[in-house]
């Protein structure tokens, strides 16, 4: 009998052990510093797993992501991974987001080290690290951000999924002067604009008369300018914003510090 208890009690205190494993990796964001060989240090990607250790959250540094995840003992794995389905331009020093999504398909074992975590695959190669930081808010509540606090970088125009960002088009606006500008990709422009909560009317806007060569620049320099004059609404989102059109989606720009 004594040894029948003294076997429950190690089976007990082993299990116990593992979920104390377990349990001090979840309820933490867990921020992106090297994914499959190659050092990550410019980007909003993080991890975060649920007190329940069944569901995970994140950032894929472009998209919102989410999904299961299994922690026992040393081992983890992530399933029914599913994301946003934003088009971004990433900056210098992050990973593109299929990268760190491929990484945790292959995810198999983990080790905590202090304020790091490291992801294996099932030979015990790394594939992620990340480091525990101080914990931010998934999203930007639009409510915190205004139109003149961020340069608006172009992400897309419409519903295109597939449209590849020109480098260098964006507009920044400035509520003491009532001003909105920017750069087309070819063009630099300039307009006045008045916005309340949510309306927004971009008039007046003209532009240096430069030809570019590239026929796709000229293209998007047209819609882009078009999207602004045309646009009669915004909304502020996960660190975007989205012109309308009454109901129709003209533009998606990606919030950056200004320069």
């Amino acid at each position: 009998m004594k040894n029948l208890i003294l076997l429950f009690a190690i089976i007990a205190t082993s299990g116990a052990g593992a979920f104390a494993q377990a349990e001090r990796i979840s309820g933490i964001q867990w921020t992106l510093m090297y994914a499959n060989g190659r050092a990550v240090t410019n980007s909003r990607a993080y991890l975060e797993i649920d007190r329940d250790q069944i569901k995970f959250m994140g950032n894929t540094g472009c998209n919102r992501m989410f999904g299961t995840v299994g922690v026992t003992d040393k081992r983890i794995t992530f399933s029914n991974v599913g994301t946003t389905k934003m088009m971004c331009k990433l900056p210098a020093g992050s990973v593109p987001e299929r990268t760190f999504l491929n990484s945790l398909n292959k995810a198999a074992k983990y080790a905590q080290q202090g304020n790091t975590l490291h992801i294996f695959d099932r030979n015990g190669h790394t594939l992620l690290r990340f480091k525990r930081l101080v914990k931010q808010a998934p999203e930007e509540p639009a409510a915190n951000t205004k139109l003149d606090d961020r340069k608006w970088v172009l992400e897309s125009i419409k519903n295109r999924k597939t449209f590849v960002a020109i480098k260098g088009v964006f507009v920044n606006f400035n509520a003491n002067k009532g001003s909105a500008g920017g750069n087309s990709g070819c063009n630099v422009f300039g307009g006045d604009y008045s916005a309340t909560r949510s309306t927004l009317k971009i008039t007046e806007v003209i532009s240096t008369m430069r030809a570019c060569t590239e026929s796709e620049k000229m293209e998007v320099e047209r819609e882009f300018l078009d999207g602004l004059r045309t646009a009669d609404r915004y909304e502020i989102k996960d660190g975007r914003l989205f012109l309308y059109g009454g109901k129709k989606l003209l533009l998606t720009l990606r919030g950056e510090a200004k320069s």
